[in-house]
């Protein structure tokens, strides 16, 4: 019998995280899906860039990793908290940019 990989992507949404536990939780989440082949770890090819209302690159930086949806092919970005300043976990499009949903 072939086991049909079903993924969450949909169902998820952006996260900011503000605590260690939430991070944690996070963290484990992303390692089990990739355990379960539904993720896989990729490199970080680019940073995340914020833009000012005329076009230009306020600032960007690069999330600490990458995961990719192998169901549905949805590039997460997870970017790692540095208390008190907070984490983040973004919904990428395939290219790297930020998600239109």
């Amino acid at each position: 019998m072939v086991r049909k990989l079903e993924c969450e992507c949909a169902e998820r949404y952006e996260t900011k995280i503000n605590s260690y536990s939430l991070f944690q939780e996070l963290k484990l989440f992303f390692e089990m899906e990739v355990e379960k082949g539904i993720f896989k770890d990729v490199p970080v090819l680019k940073p995340i860039r914020l833009f000012d209302h005329q076009g230009n690159v306020v600032t960007e930086w690069y999330p600490d990793k990458w995961y990719k949806c192998k169901v549905c092919g949805q590039l997460w970005a997870f970017e790692y908290p540095d208390f008190p300043a907070q984490g983040n976990v973004y919904k990428l499009n395939a290219d790297g940019n930020w998600s239109d949903e």
